[in-house]
């Protein structure tokens, strides 16, 4: 009831979630009868955690942004096919709905720390092979939470500038106001005293 997108919501989290899930128990359901995770089993817990990451990335990066915080990034590839420019954009009016702000920038921010916390897990008990995986993850969840980071600036940026015009309109507005107001004031005053006194007749 408090979102105004809760479809997006739900799949700005969904993917997410999908990936940690299969990441921390996928190799609990592939072990094999000695306890241990057998190479094609691991294969396939890590393609369809790479896949479920992937597939978060291009949501975030292309549906759940525009749609809850009004924001969008991506790069744009030159005619000469070396230069790559990268765009950042904001809407001109923000975002009000406060939960769904709160939905997308907190989860955004949650998922790169959650990754580096398992990256350091995984070193600690050296399970190499599934870094793989964590460092795909930190990779795409940080270039979305860069991006908007970048597009949240330029839309305070922009918001600032509109506030600045604002502002310069209703102090332009409120000084031709009080200079109409005085030329008003004192064109009737000079009228009053410059009118001829009337003479009255018996």
């Amino acid at each position: 009831k408090d979102s105004s997108h809760p479809i997006a919501c739900v799949f700005h989290c969904i993917f997410k979630l999908g990936a940690l899930f299969l990441y921390l128990f996928g190799g609990v359901f592939a072990k094999d009868k000695k306890g241990a995770v057998s190479g094609a089993s691991f294969i396939i817990v890590t393609v369809f955690c790479i896949l479920l990451l992937a597939a978060d990335f291009w949501v975030v990066k292309n549906v759940t942004g525009r749609l809850l915080v009004g924001l969008r990034w991506w790069n744009k590839v030159e005619g000469d096919g070396s230069t790559t420019t990268w765009i950042f954009e904001s809407a001109e009016t923000q975002n009000t709905n406060k939960f769904d702000n709160s939905v997308f920038w907190t989860v955004l921010y949650a998922s790169p720390v959650v990754w580096l916390m398992l990256f350091i897990a995984g070193l600690f008990k050296f399970h190499f092979g599934w870094l793989i995986t964590v460092c795909i993850a930190v990779a795409l969840n940080g270039a979305n939470l860069y991006g908007y980071y970048k597009c949240s600036s330029d839309q305070k940026a922009k918001f600032q500038r509109l506030m600045m015009r604002g502002a310069e309109a209703g102090a332009m507005a409120m000084i031709k106001n009080n200079v109409f107001g005085m030329l008003s004031k004192f064109s009737g005053g000079a009228g009053a005293q410059t009118q001829p006194p009337s003479n009255s007749y018996v």
